[in-house]
């Protein structure tokens, strides 16, 4: 499905359960941009980077801090100076909620949740400047696509769709529940023709079997048409650094077999492979000319977007602590 028939109306009563996730989620994600804004980071969109297109005759309620008083001194009229910022900005969300994104640290917050998080304040961002928003969710298969549109109708869509629950394991269990990372990418490649920015939130944890292509190809599909494309992978701390407990039981969450080791004899050469992993998704996101970062789920939210507004500022395409 590519359109909204099949979500809810919101003029529909919400239950209380899905009401308090929507309400939880606003409430996360006020937080993170009232951080971002008192660390006067400016906004992912306006002000990184304001390109001048050209002048336009003063209309009443213009900003007079537009006008520009050379021309008015050079032909006796008043003119503003329009950038390319005034134009509405189409962002896609894209929220992966596959199996292994429900996996929660030792503070009980999943990746899920926080990659949530960071999508929600970003739509609050956007939506505080009057741009279009949209959302694209899935897990072992690709959900509805809620297209980009204003408004607070669909501000309330895209909360509801971010603030949704895991749903179940298919049956069959956790081997049918692999990521669709790539299919969703491929559906926005289709689908989002229109140059925007999308932002993508998820661990990642798709290695294609043999023969098959990588999940980011759709990467280079996307920035060839255009987009401005930032990835954020969503890590826990204990992914990150493998705790030393004893002997224990690894379950896969996306069809893996469970494995009994000892995790002080494998824990080297977890974090070289590990190292190796993360290192490989960087250079594949950079390469696609995609942003990147590292989204530790022990790090506030409001810090990573600062993180990754300070490097679209300076041009980088990388950011965040791997291990710090």
């Amino acid at each position: 499905m590519s359109d909204e028939a099949s979500i809810e109306s919101p003029d529909q009563a919400l239950d209380a359960e899905t009401a308090a996730r929507v309400s939880a989620l606003k409430i996360e994600a006020a937080r993170a941009v009232d951080g971002l804004l008192s660390g006067s980071h400016k906004s992912p969109h306006r002000g990184a980077s304001v390109v001048f297109i050209e002048h336009r005759e003063y209309r009443p309620g213009d900003d007079p801090r537009l006008l520009d008083w050379r021309a008015y001194a050079r032909s006796d009229r008043h003119t503003i100076k329009r950038f390319e910022q005034e134009s509405q900005l189409g962002a896609m969300l894209v929220l992966d909620a596959s199996g292994s994104m429900d996996f929660k640290g030792a503070k009980g917050k999943s990746k899920l949740a926080h990659a949530a998080t960071l999508l929600a304040a970003i739509a609050a961002i956007l939506r505080a400047q009057g741009d279009a928003v949209g959302v694209l969710r899935f897990d072992h298969e690709v959900g509805t696509e809620v297209r980009p549109k204003s408004g607070p109708t669909q501000h309330e869509r895209v909360m509801r769709e971010l603030a949704a629950p895991a749903r179940p394991v298919p049956e069959g269990g956790r081997a049918g529940n692999k990521s669709a990372l790539a299919d969703a990418l491929g559906r926005l490649s289709e689908t989002a023709t229109r140059r925007g920015l999308i932002v993508i939130a998820s661990d990642l944890l798709v290695l294609p079997e043999e023969g098959e292509p990588d999940a980011l190809v759709a990467l280079d599909r996307l920035r060839a048409r255009g987009h401005e494309v930032w990835v954020l992978q969503v890590m826990t701390p204990e992914e990150l650094e493998l705790p030393e407990p004893e002997a224990a039981r690894f379950l896969g969450c996306e069809g893996e077999a469970s494995v009994e080791v000892d995790p002080v004899a494998l824990r080297a050469a977890y974090l070289e492979e590990l190292g190796r992993f993360l290192e490989g998704r960087t250079q594949r996101v950079i390469g696609a000319g995609a942003r990147y970062l590292l989204a530790r789920t022990d790090v506030p939210a409001h810090e990573l977007l600062a993180a990754l507004v300070s490097q679209r500022a300076r041009g980088s395409r990388t950011g965040g602590s791997r291990w710090a």
